[in-house]
């Protein structure tokens, strides 16, 4: 198996609110696992809204980003109608791939869980682009001067 580099250094970032929905939970109110990785799709839909990354695009492009790993740290359990934060951010690389980091926390600030998912370019017949494709140079070149230090206030 092999070895995810947690991704840091500069970055974007986006911040979406949610709330827990009765069909997301068990028995005992509690989030179910599976559902944190939907909390993180939202983060990233949330992002591709803020930067004009979206989906929609990278298909016109003739693009699509599967998932090719994900990563999750669970640290305490999200409960039925809890408002949550999802933070999403977006760490550029050389490579064509997007490298995003989450942290979804309650409505005090208190961290949830945390994930790094990791999507690579591929055609519309699922060819895996090793070259960066215009589409995310276009990108990175339009946010450049817009990426932020860890450190950096809010």
């Amino acid at each position: 198996m092999r070895a995810w580099r947690v991704p840091s250094g500069p970055f974007l970032e986006a911040v979406t609110h949610l709330r827990v929905r009765f069909q997301e939970v068990d028995s005992l109110g509690i989030a179910w696992h599976g559902h944190y990785l939907s909390f993180c799709e939202e983060g990233r839909l949330a992002f591709g809204r803020a930067y004009g990354l979206h989906y929609e695009d990278v298909r016109a492009a003739g693009l699509a980003v599967p998932i090719v790993h994900a990563a999750l740290d669970y640290k305490a359990p999200a409960r039925f109608d809890q408002q949550l934060l999802v933070r999403t951010r977006l760490y550029p690389d050389p490579a064509a791939r997007l490298l995003f980091r989450y942290w979804i926390a309650d409505e005090r600030g208190a961290t949830l869980a945390e994930a790094f998912t990791v999507q690579a370019f591929v055609d519309l017949e699922g060819a895996l682009q090793v070259a960066r494709p215009p589409l995310w140079d276009d990108f990175l070149g339009r946010w450049r001067g817009a990426l932020r230090e860890e450190g950096d206030p809010a």
